[in-house]
């Protein structure tokens, strides 16, 4: 069969980031320790809204990082994966539920 449009080019290698990269883009970015610098969530739920966008973007984060690997690399990838999958359905589950109300 003719394909129009050709393979990519085979690449032997993965890129990676320059460690001195990294910092430099994470001190740029003041991405440090979020010890001390993080708002307290006003209830438990806007805790657990911030939570599971925090989730999201670490499937995100998780799901391109994936796409990169071959081999092993990505099944652990794609494992990671799962485990963000799985923490957001727990996190739906508690957010499902009504509200506890205390009787007085």
């Amino acid at each position: 069969m003719f394909k129009i449009t050709p393979n990519p080019p085979v690449s032997s290698h993965t890129e990676t980031v320059a460690p001195h990269v990294a910092d430099r883009a994470l001190s740029h970015y003041d991405l440090g320790p979020l010890r001390n610098r993080l708002p307290e969530p006003k209830s438990q739920e806007d805790a657990l809204v911030i939570v599971y966008s925090i989730l999201q973007s670490a499937a995100a984060t998780a799901y391109e990082n994936a796409d990169s690997q071959t081999g092993s690399n990505r099944k652990v990838a794609m494992g990671v994966v799962h485990l963000i999958e799985m923490a957001q359905m727990w996190m739906d589950s508690v957010l499902d539920k009504p509200a506890a109300s205390v009787d007085s």
